[in-house]
């Protein structure tokens, strides 16, 4: 065992985390980089090339020693992609395990386990599992950015079409079994919310789940008095997750049509990788609306909109976009899904709304009031800032994982006392 300030510990992101532009990279990202600071970390990702090679020498920030594990992946929306959900729709397992499951992946975590002397190994997204199914022997912490059977639930929930209907009751009892009985086999489960956690424990009967709050870099997120402030709306968020794409729908469909009525000049700039064609060719029918696909620093989007929306419908976890938003000093109006989870003041840091014209109504009084869009902004920044530095955050599972393996050794200890 090694001294409990450096903690051995290997870490399995199926997904390479750069570049960070999605919430869960950005979460683990930064959680990895103040835990570097204080423990030996070994991170295990597929890296696809070209088009990963070149942020390889930035995983120096995050972990002591990086094991790339070559991968191809489908790319989205094309006939083999659709062909591949298909076939995989049949298995006992989820789409989205199998997705990122990869027996080269599985291999490097038992090897990297058996070549050194961890004290602790954490499984990024329960989508990474199948790769965790045969480590033994070890403390193990499962890192729960959602909770992922409530997102097929609540596409079921939404889906008009009889099939897909179908197709979603298939996969949310796929996903609530297997998540039941993969995150049983941990000796702790990390959520994002307390929502979550309580989530996990009514639905699977968990003991060991532990919270933490979700951050933010309050130095980089900040506001900037320098740019000048238009008439627009603004979304951030990577558009092939299926809960942002649906976000996306429901807002031009149901509610930009009613603040166009109001205020026909405003624009609506939606910022975020991979829209799928059906969304390219709905923003098509609008002159003002800008869909900028993947962008390199999404904050001159944000610092020059005068509201900031979250009109999610599906999705569990918590949403980075919102805290990085408000670190910003932006009134923001979000769905009460699209806030889930945060513990937030609706009308003191954020407006909620889930009706699409008191939604409408709300970012009509945020673009018009600039006084009270001021006064939003600062109060949000304010709480943020006091209450979800990354620090903080990293504090929190910095605790949880020293806890882990404490309590794994204890136990042994007393084990190895009864049997003699």
């Amino acid at each position: 065992m090694h001294d409990a300030k450096k903690l051995k510990i290997l870490f399995l992101s199926q997904r390479f985390l750069f570049p960070q532009d999605t919430g869960g990279k950005i979460r683990t990202g930064k959680i990895l980089e103040q835990l570097n600071k204080r423990y030996h970390i070994t991170v295990i990702s597929n890296v696809e090339s070209p088009k990963d090679d070149p942020y390889i020498p930035e995983m120096q920030r995050l972990c002591e020693k990086f094991v790339p594990v070559p991968w191809k992946e489908i790319p989205r929306y094309t006939i083999r992609w659709y062909w591949d959900v298909f076939k995989k729709s049949f298995s006992i397992y989820p789409v989205p395990m199998l997705n990122d499951y990869s027996p080269e992946l599985e291999q490097a975590v038992l090897d990297e386990l058996r070549n050194g002397e961890y004290d602790l190994a954490i499984c990024d997204f329960m989508q990474s599992t199948l790769n965790f199914r045969r480590v033994e022997g070890i403390p193990k912490i499962l890192f729960q950015h959602n909770v992922e059977a409530t997102i097929s639930l609540r596409h079921m929930k939404r889906a008009k079409d009889p099939l897909f209907k179908i197709f979603w009751w298939l996969q949310f009892r796929k996903m609530f079994y297997h998540e039941k009985r993969e995150s049983a086999k941990f000796d702790a489960v990390i959520a994002v919310s307390e929502l979550d956690k309580q989530r996990f424990e009514e639905w699977y009967g968990l003991k060991n789940v532990h919270v933490i709050p979700t951050g933010v870099d309050t130095d980089f997120y900040a506001p900037d008095p320098n740019v000048k402030v238009k008439k627009q709306i603004v979304f951030v968020g990577a558009m092939d997750w299926l809960p942002n794409h649906d976000a996306m729908l429901y807002f031009l469909e149901d509610i930009f049509p009613l603040i166009k009525k109001e205020e026909p000049d405003v624009k609506f700039v939606i910022v975020g990788r991979n829209p799928a064609p059906k969304l390219k060719k709905l923003v098509d029918q609008y002159p003002d609306v800008e869909i900028t696909g993947w962008v390199e620093d999404t904050r001159p989007y944000v610092q020059e909109s005068a509201v900031f929306i979250v009109p999610i419908r599906i999705g569990g976890g918590t949403r980075m976009k919102i805290y990085e938003a408000m670190a910003m000093e932006k009134a923001i109006v979000s769905t009460r899904v699209g806030a889930e989870g945060l513990p937030l003041t609706d009308r003191e840091h954020i407006y909620l709304e889930d009706e699409p014209e008191e939604f409408a109504r709300a970012v009509l009084k945020l673009l018009r009031d600039e006084e009270e869009r001021q006064k939003i902004g600062k109060q949000a920044r304010q709480y943020v800032y006091e209450n979800f530095r990354w620090e903080k955050v990293a504090d929190v599972f910095a605790d949880i994982c020293e806890s882990v393996v404490k309590q794994r050794s204890s136990a042994e200890v007393a084990e190895a006392i009864i049997e003699e």
